[in-house]
């Protein structure tokens, strides 16, 4: 950046800080990712918003849900409870004790790396774009569906012996 001798160097900032609230579940290690998130910061709308598509997730794999969470205020609120009363048959909430939650739930690990490495580094050109951004960067986090290959019809014996017994 170039500048006359003398003049301050100027450098173009983002302006004031934003914050997104997301509210996510992951299956770990390897499993689908579903977040609800919006500008401010986390409240009990994110994870209502987050119980529903996971209810939603259980109706199409017809499979329940555990889900380990910590007691962050966002799911001990009133709203959040009825929620979790209404979805109970489906997803099962397993709370972890108090002030344990970075030790026992994997996922606060992964949001500190977000943090710490991506959200905290990340610069958009308007803040109005920081919401998006910030959305697409967890989408990204999605597994991407796997592309099937057919299998040949007949296999060979390890040995280069033909075997009468399909594989």
């Amino acid at each position: 950046m170039y500048r006359l001798r003398g003049e301050p160097q100027e450098i173009p900032t983002p302006g004031k800080n934003l914050r997104v609230g997301v509210w996510g579940a992951l299956r770990w290690p390897d499993g689908p990712f579903v977040f609800s998130a919006r500008e401010g910061s986390v409240a009990s709308g994110l994870f209502m918003s987050t119980m529903i598509k996971l209810r939603s997730r259980t109706q199409e794999t017809q499979k329940k849900i555990v889900l380990v969470r910590d007691n962050g205020p966002e799911i001990t609120s009133h709203a959040s409870r009825a929620m979790a009363v209404q979805v109970k048959p489906w997803v099962k909430a397993f709370a972890l004790p108090r002030y344990t939650s970075t030790k026992l739930n994997d996922l606060e690990n992964v949001w500190k790396h977000l943090k710490e490495d991506y959200f905290s580094r990340m610069l958009v050109e308007r803040p109005e774009d920081f919401t998006q951004a910030t959305i697409e960067l967890l989408d990204r986090m999605r597994p991407r569906p796997r592309v099937e290959t057919q299998a040949p019809a007949h296999r060979s014996h390890p040995m280069g012996k033909k075997s009468g017994v399909p594989a």
